[in-house]
């Protein structure tokens, strides 16, 4: 009998599981309620917008161990701190910096030749093929009758100028543009993209493979590098 209580006391005295919206708890001896979970909270990391301001940031913190600043991608760059023992040997996330405010480039646009020449003007870098195509698109909204021609190689339209002259032009197939895709504060990588001349339109398809997304890492990275050459115990990675 004094075994059964003894038994039946330490059974009572064990943490009572229970589930509230897919949610574990467990009642303890003492009466308090703890929740079980398989994974530790984390701080959310400090969220940034540009370079700039991730820079200052670690330079004016100071920390006791290594801080790794990571470039994920052409827009976005994570700073970790070393392993934490006490926390499992996680590495958490401290800052983030994210290039939100960029107008970006999709794989392929098509647009009117007007809409195109404005998109070129605001949306890109000078440099590379830019002036090309504007005076390409210039030439085809300016004339009197375009039509095209397109062999899946490269496009030709006749531009149609004054009362008989007309002017036969081949069309680059491949141009070299800088559109904005990556922090601001660094030189835009270039890209390969394929034009294609419709009858109200024009398209850009990119071409390179998205080759840019790597230069645009790199630069990045060597951006960073200098701007951080004075602060001790920062890494910057790929």
């Amino acid at each position: 009998m004094l075994k059964e209580a003894i038994e039946k006391i330490e059974a009572m005295s064990k943490p009572q599981p229970f589930v509230v919206d897919g949610h574990t708890y467990v009642m303890t001896s003492d009466g308090s309620t703890l929740e079980v979970r398989s994974k530790l909270d984390a701080p959310e990391p400090l969220t940034v917008n540009s370079l700039d301001a991730l820079v200052h940031i670690i330079q004016e913190d100071s920390y006791e161990q290594t801080l790794f600043v990571s470039v994920d991608a052409a827009t976005e760059v994570i700073v970790y701190g070393c392993l934490e023992p006490e926390n499992r040997y996680r590495r958490v996330s401290l800052y983030c910096a994210l290039a939100t405010d960029i107008p970006g480039w999709d794989k392929e646009v098509t647009m009117p030749f007007d809409e195109a020449t404005v998109a070129l003007m605001t949306r890109f870098q000078d440099g590379g093929d830019k002036e090309y195509c504007i005076r390409l698109l210039s030439q085809i909204t300016t004339g009197a009758k375009v039509t095209y021609a397109d062999n899946g190689v490269a496009s030709t339209i006749v531009t149609q100028k004054g009362a008989a002259l007309a002017e036969n032009m081949t069309i680059k197939p491949l141009v070299r543009l800088r559109p904005y895709r990556t922090f601001q504060e660094v030189e835009q990588p270039e890209g390969i993209f394929l034009i294609r001349v419709r009858e109200r339109g024009i398209a850009f398809i990119e071409a390179d493979g998205g080759m840019w997304r790597l230069t645009a890492r790199n630069t990045v990275k060597a951006w960073l590098e200098d701007k951080l050459k004075d602060c001790d115990g920062v890494t910057v990675m790929l």
